[in-house]
C-alpha cells in the first residue's frame, strides 16, 4: 500500500489527524497536488496512448507554481510504502 493509498483510506480522519497536529498541513497541499497529477497523466495517455509522466508532472508544477523538483519529490513521497 503507498502512502498515497494509505491517506485515502484514512477519509475524515485525516483532517482530525491534522487537526491534532499528528500530521503536516503540507501533505494534505502534497494530496492535492499528486492528484492534479495523476488527473493530468490521465488525460496524457488517453491523448498520446502512452504515459506521459513527466510532462504531467511538468505541466501540474506550473499549474500550482511549484518546481519541478519538488513535484518530482512529492510524486515519489506519495508513491513510496
Amino acid at each position: 500500500m503507498t502512502r498515497y493509498e494509505t491517506i485515502t483510506s484514512l477519509g475524515d480522519n485525516f483532517i482530525k489527524l491534522m487537526g491534532k497536529s499528528l500530521i503536516p498541513v503540507h501533505i494534505l497541499d502534497w494530496k492535492v497536488y499528486y492528484e492534479a497529477y495523476l488527473k493530468q497523466a490521465q488525460l496524457l495517455c488517453k491523448e498520446h496512448g502512452k504515459p506521459k509522466k513527466t510532462k504531467a508532472a511538468g505541466i501540474t508544477a506550473a499549474m500550482y507554481n511549484i518546481s519541478d523538483r519538488s513535484m518530482f519529490s512529492i510524486i515519489a513521497f506519495m508513491e513510496g510504502c
